[in-house]
C-alpha cells in the first residue's frame, strides 16, 4: 500500500515546547534567559539536558547544576540542538515497545552522525556555532524512519531489519517499494510542517541525493553518513555499504587525510557517543 504522502497522512502532533524552541533557531534575537526559561517549563527535559551536560563526552571539570550555567558553557545552538533532538526521540519512541531495539540503533546512529557532522563542520569552516547546527542537521537527517516505524509497526521493522550485503540496494528503495516514498522524502513533509529552517529541511530531504553534493551542508552530513555506517556505529536499516553508496563516495572530493581524520576521531569517541544516545533516551 503506497504511503500517502500526498494526502495528510497522520503526523504526530508536535509538543508545544518544541514548536517553541524551534522558533529559536531563527530568531538571531533570541537570549539564552529565554531558552533556559523554555527547558525549565520541561523538569523531564531539564534533567537530561544536566546529564548530558555532565557527561563524559563533554568532561566540564566542574559540575554543571543549572541550565543557565549549561547554556552557558555548551552555546545557545547546542542546547538548541540537544532539547529538539531529545524532545523528537520522545515523541516516536512512546508507544514503540515493539520496534525499541531497531528505533535505539537508528538513534544511535543518528548520534554518531551528528558529532561527525559538527566535527567536519567545525575543521572545515572553523565556526563553532555553525558546528552546534551541523551536529542537529546530522541527528535528524533519517527523520523519515521514525516516522515509517511509528506509521507501520511492525512491518517498516521487518524491512528494516532485512539482512543487506553490499551488492543489496539501499533500504530506500525497499520504502519505495513498499510504500511509494522513502524516508528523505516524508522527513521532508514533516520538517516543513514542523517549521524546521530550510537548511535543515533540505538535508533531511537530500541526504541522498547526488545532485545535492554542492550543499556545504548536505554533503557534510553524507561523508558522516559514510564513516558511522562503515564502522557500524548503531544502524540505519543498511548492513553494507552499498553499490550505490559507493559511488556516491567517489564523488564527494574528501581527501584521504580528512576521511582517515574522522575514522580515527569516530574511534575515540564511539563509546561517547553510545553513551550520549542512552544518557538522552
Amino acid at each position: 500500500m503506497p504511503f500517502p504522502i500526498n494526502k495528510g497522512f497522520d503526523i504526530p502532533s508536535i509538543p508545544l515546547i518544541l514548536i517553541r524552541i524551534i522558533q529559536t533557531l531563527d530568531a538571531d534575537t533570541s537570549t539564552a534567559r529565554e531558552l533556559e526559561e523554555l527547558i525549565l517549563h520541561d523538569p523531564a527535559l531539564s534533567a537530561r539536558i544536566l546529564r548530558l551536560a555532565n557527561s563524559a563526552f563533554y568532561s566540564f571539570r566542574a559540575r554543571v547544576k543549572t541550565i543557565s550555567h549549561a547554556i552557558t558553557l555548551l552555546g545557545m545552538n547546542l542546547v538548541t540542538s540537544l532539547a529538539i533532538g531529545i524532545n523528537i526521540f520522545d515523541t516516536f519512541t512512546k508507544g514503540a515497545r515493539g520496534e525499541a531495539a531497531h528505533i535505539n540503533q537508528l538513534w544511535t546512529h543518528s548520534c554518531g552522525v551528528g558529532v561527525l557532522v559538527k566535527e567536519i563542520w567545525t575543521r572545515r569552516r572553523g565556526v563553532a556555532r555553525e558546528g552546534e547546527f551541523a551536529f542537529l542537521c546530522g541527528l535528524l537527517h533519517d527523520l523519515g524512519k521514525a516516522v515509517l516505524f511509528k506509521t507501520y509497526p511492525g512491518h517498516y521493522g521487518n524491512i528494516f531489519a532485512i539482512a543487506k550485503s553490499n551488492e543489496d540496494p539501499a533500504i530506500s528503495s525497499y520504502e519505495v517499494e513498499n510504500y511509494g516514498v522513502d524516508h528523505a522524502a516524508i522527513g521532508e513533509v514533516l520538517a516543513k510542517q514542523w517549521g524546521f529552517p530550510p537548511e535543515l529541511v533540505s538535508v533531511i530531504r537530500r541526504h541522498h541525493d547526488p545532485l545535492a553534493l554542492d550543499i556545504p551542508m548536505v554533503n557534510a552530513v553524507m561523508v558522516a553518513d559514510l564513516v558511522a555506517k562503515e564502522l557500524k556505529i548503531g544502524y540505519d536499516g543498511d548492513d553494507g555499504l552499498n553499490e550505490g553508496f559507493s559511488r556516491l563516495n567517489s564523488k564527494l572530493e574528501i581527501s584521504e587525510q580528512e576521511y582517515a581524520h574522522l575514522k580515527e576521531f569516530a574511534d575515540r569517541e564511539r563509546e561517547n557517543i553510545e553513551g550520549f544516545f542512552r544518557i538522552s533516551s
